[in-house]
């Protein structure tokens, strides 16, 4: 703790804050990695994630837009077009990579796309639209750093795939992120010490991140009560969506 809370970058201060809110977020992880049967799991989890990935374009549009309305006024808001116009293209079809993942172990894309994301879910996203859109688009960064700042770790993804006898395209999306959100973690970082933030901004960034570990704390735990709800258990090859066609949300 001394460590970040002598820290002067922006980034580092992120950082600290983030690890003291992530316990719950860790435990709420490790119960769906501990499920019995974790070919369900890892399927009730990508259904979940599809929720917030679908969004994650428009959210940085949004912030987009509304960094380029105060450019010209802003000096912090005209120092974030470049980074979310380039980092919207970066994100742009992860969505699709997800759908196709969740069709090749025979969950119907039309299925998924006619039920509404759990509130759990628009919840962690709208947080982040009345930030961008109320106070200032910078706060999306702390949504970021958590989303991005900690990539999935190949080797145990791979371990997963294993133990859930799932094909590996379930988990090509992720495992694509293992690389990608490594180069994403430090370029947020970079762009973060480089801005010119304000305490109430680095402050504002925090609230941002600690809601983001909140809100996805509580869309894993709802996955997992929702499978400890069913009781289910499915095998490799077979329809793995939960009862009636819901997957987790």
């Amino acid at each position: 703790m001394a460590t970040w809370l002598g820290a002067t970058s922006s980034s580092a201060l992120l950082r600290g804050k983030i690890a003291l809110a992530l316990p719950p977020l860790v435990a709420a992880q490790r119960r769906l990695d501990q499920h019995p049967d974790p070919a369900a799991a890892w399927i009730a989890f990508l259904g979940t994630l599809y929720g917030s990935v679908r969004a994650s374009v428009p959210l940085l549009e949004t912030a987009l837009d509304r960094a380029r309305d105060l450019s010209t006024a802003d000096p912090l808001a005209a120092g974030l077009v470049d980074y979310l116009r380039h980092h919207a293209e970066e994100e742009r079809g992860h969505d699709e990579w997800l759908l196709q993942d969740l069709r090749s172990v025979g969950v119907a894309s039309t299925e998924l796309l006619s039920r509404p994301p759990s509130g759990a879910v628009a919840a962690l996203i709208g947080a982040q639209y009345y930030w961008v859109l109320h106070y200032h688009p910078v706060c999306v960064l702390g949504y970021l750093m958590v989303i991005e700042g900690d990539p999935p770790n190949r080797q145990q993804l791979l371990d997963l795939q294993g133990r859930s006898g799932l094909p590996a395209s379930a988990f090509r999306t992720m495992l694509e992120h293992a690389d990608l959100d490594i180069d994403h973690a430090s370029e947020l970082a970079d762009l973060l010490d480089r801005l010119p933030l304000s305490p109430s901004h680095n402050e504002a960034l925090g609230l941002s991140a600690i809601s983001t570990v909140a809100g996805l704390t509580r869309v894993l735990n709802e996955v997992g009560d929702r499978l400890a709800e069913v009781g289910i258990r499915v095998s490799p090859g077979l329809d793995c969506s939960l009862p009636d066609g819901r997957i987790g949300s």
